[in-house]
């Protein structure tokens, strides 16, 4: 089963700050979910949410970002000083599909990438564009289970992002049968590790990098 840390080194420092990821590489994180928005001058930018300050991340330039919070790094920042590093899990909250498989493209990390949505429109459109980077359909336990096999499928996604509390010993045979990993979000305690390490699930995506590995013990793996 393979950790994943949460939220660009969440646990590691700051969230999403290139100084949080490099602590996270240096605790032997080997992969990083991290979190992408596009301003208003078509920066792609590292941003869990869709306001900064009280301002729409795609209505203002980067520069007036960074003023807010100057420690808010660009996604070539990170990936300047990271992509020999460590593999990527790219969530796209709200970037054009060309500036992101641009981006991973000119880094050469295609093969170290998975670019995730919610989006259908956007994983469809993103494989079309950029068959060469793997893709993951991401969807919350709110919505109904019936038909998110499908539509993972259709958008081309090798890898299903369920919310922890949604998956079962079903949904893990079906997504296997269907040729899809399964990664889980966001799983920070070790209850929760035991049940999904047990249906067999891929990967799990966690803010308590450190403890959950320990919690593994010799049963983890990258």
């Amino acid at each position: 089963m393979k950790l994943i840390a949460h939220r660009g080194g969440r646990g590691f420092g700051d969230d999403n700050t290139l100084e949080a990821m490099e602590k996270a590489v240096g605790s032997g994180v080997r992969m990083i979910e991290t979190d992408v928005r596009v301003s208003a001058d078509g920066q792609l930018v590292i941003c869990h949410g869709a306001t900064v300050s009280g301002h729409i991340v795609s209505r203002i330039t980067y520069d007036e970002l960074k003023r807010s919070e100057p420690e808010r790094p660009l996604l070539v920042e990170i990936l300047n000083r990271l992509a020999n590093s460590v593999a990527f899990n790219l969530e796209i909250k709200d970037a054009p599909v060309r500036a992101v498989g641009e981006t991973i493209e000119m880094y050469g990390i295609e093969k170290r990438t998975l670019v995730t949505s919610f989006d259908d429109s956007f994983l469809c459109e993103f494989r079309k564009e950029f068959p060469g980077v793997r893709i993951g359909y991401l969807y919350r336990m709110s919505y109904s289970r019936d038909g998110k096999m499908d539509n993972a499928s259709a958008t081309g996604a090798e890898v299903l992002l369920p919310f922890l509390h949604s998956i079962d010993p079903e949904l893990v045979y079906l997504a296997h049968q269907e040729g899809l990993d399964v990664y889980a979000w966001t799983v920070n305690n070790e209850e929760d590790l035991d049940r999904l390490y047990e249906l067999g699930v891929d990967a799990v995506i966690t803010d308590r990098f450190v403890d959950l590995k320990r919690a593994l013990g010799k049963n983890y793996t990258t």
